[in-house]
Order: structure tokens, then sequence, then C-alpha cells
């Protein structure tokens, strides 16, 4: 269940007047939200208040929204750096513990070009969150689930393929966390791969934007439940 659907959810299990109903509904939209005091928490007080909601049903709506949307604080971390540097890097190395952080002790020419380090397979780390491309509100309100059927643009961008040997990719959906390994001829030879045009580039750095038309693209690279190294070391061995 998406945010954009809590609404209707909290409706269905409405069981007062549906003109009382329709009332609240107009005090909710009419109504200046600012967080923590949202549309949501005015309306469920507001229909507990006329007992068309009983407090037992919110939790239990609020229970099953928590349960199916595991990774909605991942959309509160701010980014850049909090986000792609810290998090998706932490999270990398809890799954692969063989993972080192890329330093000039492992590598006396080391100059920040990629992230990590296994074995001497360069490795850079990207990491974008799925929300609504139609909108702009703050993440976590346009955050979406993996089958979510709206618009979203994910775009990877400030790659340096001559860098590293392997990209691993996350994707941070409500429910699910979806990471892709491929190696650098991967990643250029896409398709969707283009120079990046963002300031201060210099023509050494690309972007692929991922959305909802052309995520199967990246289908063949999903690590699933494959162990992360063993995936890295496969995808720098195959020949592009």
């Amino acid at each position: 269940m998406e945010l954009s659907e809590l609404k209707d959810k909290i409706c269905a299990e409405f069981q007062g007047d549906s003109d009382d109903l329709a009332r609240i509904l107009r005090i909710v939209e009419e109504d200046t939200s600012v967080f923590p005091f949202n549309e949501w928490e005015h309306l469920i007080c507001n229909l507990i208040e006329i007992q068309g909601l009983t407090f037992s049903k919110y939790l239990e709506i609020r229970s099953e929204y928590i349960i199916g949307n595991p990774n909605l604080w991942i959309f509160e971390i701010s980014a850049p750096r909090g986000f792609g540097e810290k998090f998706a890097q932490t999270y990398m190395q809890g799954k692969c513990s063989e993972l080192k952080r890329a330093s000039k002790k492992l590598s006396s020419s080391y100059s920040g070009e990629y992230d990590l380090w296994l074995d001497g397979i360069r490795i850079e780390v990207k990491a974008s969150r799925a929300v609504d491309s139609n909108s702009d509100k703050p993440l976590y309100i346009r955050a979406l689930s993996r089958n979510t059927r709206k618009p979203f643009l994910m775009n990877f961008q400030q790659l340096k393929p001559q860098c590293c040997d392997v990209f691993v990719w996350m994707a941070v959906f409500t429910d699910e966390i979806v990471i892709w390994v491929m190696n650098s001829g991967e990643v250029q030879g896409n398709r969707f791969y283009s120079k990046g045009q963002h300031r201060g580039n210099r023509g050494n750095e690309g972007q692929l934007h991922i959305t909802h038309d052309n995520i199967h693209v990246l289908d063949r690279y999903a690590l699933g439940n494959k162990d992360l190294g063993q995936a890295i070391r496969e995808a720098a061995e195959r020949v592009t």
C-alpha cells in the first residue's frame, strides 16, 4: 500500500454516514497541513471523533502500512552524502563483509574515483529512490512500491566507467531494495547510457536514466538471492 492509497484504505473502513465522511474529506482538503499535523492525522482523528472509525481499526491499518513499507524511513535520509555515501555503501558492506572502503592503502593510485574494493576489483556504488515523478512533494510522500504503476525516474549519474571495474546499483522502493551488479562495459554499452550534462562535467562522466518504462533492461543484472561478493567477481570476469 503506497501513501497515496492510504486515504482510500481509511475511507473504506469508515462505518458511519456517507455524508459525514464527505464533510470530513472536504475539511481535510481545505485545511493547511504542517508536519507532523498532516492530512492523514487530521482525517483519522475526525473519523474517530464521530465514531466512524475505531481506534483498534486505526491500529490495524497502521500496522498493515508499516509492515508493507519497511523501507519508508530510507526516503527521509538526506541526499546525496547521507543516502549515497553513508547508507548505500554501508548497506553493501553489510551484505558482503569482504568489501572494503577504497583507499590508498589498498591502491596507491587511488584518488576517490570509486567507492569499494574486493580482491583488486574497483567498485562504484550508486543508489536512487523510486518516487512519483509527477509530484513535487517530500520524498517520503512520493515514495513508491516495487509494483507501482506510477511513473518514476531514477537517475544514476556521475558515472565513470573508465575508473572502475564493476558498478553496484541500488534502487530503493518502499517494500523492496533491488540491487544490480554489472561491469563497466555493460554500463557504457547500455543503450540508455549517455554522457552527463550536469554542471561541472568534463566529458568523462555519464548518466543512465531508469524509469518505469525501461527498468526491465536491468533484470539480467539483478542480484536477487545471490551472494554479492560472488556476483561482483562474476561481473568483473564477464566479457563485454
